[in-house]
């Protein structure tokens, strides 16, 4: 099995898998301590990347040219747009809401000389739809926009969406940038904790923010364990 890296932004995405890793070696580059462990039979790196898209870069970029992982899984919440709290998202498509070169004939959100999207391999995609089918789990497989912004009206992202459900949080679209350019497969899965734009959002994200990030941790495990 090849080695699996899972990024998690926030220290209570991560206690969950942290507590359930075996034979840990711990390992600290650029500032961020890299957990080197198992998962059964799986070899995994778990780090703690931070908010933002530029911690999430770092640290993907670091387990995949010092650790020499092949496959990059972002867990974590997000805010939804028609998605209620507690929804799970699998992520179908990745892009910047906050990235414009238009000026220069590119797609807004689209990084020169990348794709307009990122876009997970449809072999990752299957598997995983699997894997949570398996587990009876209601999934919604939709777009992810990231940015470093915490987005509390859909104005904010209306220069990249066009309508229909997705999810919007500050790291996935840097995981997936760095492992389309490191040639390696990418996995962004999220839970929902609070719907954008709706009466009690940060109410709601406030309440159901440690909820959601177990159990997208949760969920990662299983995906791990049975990919």
């Amino acid at each position: 099995m090849n080695k699996i890296g899972i990024i998690a932004a926030m220290r209570s995405e991560m206690e969950f898998l942290q507590e359930k890793l075996e034979n840990v070696n711990k390992v600290r580059l650029s500032g961020a301590l890299f957990y080197c462990g198992y998962f059964g039979q799986t070899d995994i790196v778990l780090c703690e990347c931070g908010v933002g898209k530029v911690n999430a870069a770092m640290v993907a970029t670091l387990l995949i040219s010092q650790f020499d992982c092949s496959m990059i899984i972002n867990t974590g919440i997000a805010g939804g747009v028609g998605l209620a709290p507690r929804s799970v998202v699998l992520g179908t498509s990745l892009k910047y809401h906050d990235f414009d070169t238009t000026v220069f004939g590119y797609a807004y959100g689209q990084v020169p000389g990348y794709p307009k999207e990122f876009v997970p391999s449809l072999d990752c995609i299957l598997k995983v739809k699997k894997i949570l089918n398996k587990m009876g789990i209601e999934y919604i497989e939709c777009p992810i926009f990231s940015g470093d912004s915490f987005i509390k009206d859909k104005k904010q992202i209306e220069k990249v969406y066009t309508g229909g459900v997705a999810a919007c949080e500050m790291e996935g679209a840097a995981v997936a940038q760095i492992a389309v350019r490191s040639g390696v497969d990418f996995i962004v899965l999220r839970f929902i904790s609070d719907s954008i734009g709706e009466e009690g959002q940060i109410r709601d994200y406030m309440q159901f923010e440690q909820e959601m990030a177990l159990q997208s941790a949760q969920i990662c495990l299983q995906i791990v364990n049975n990919f």
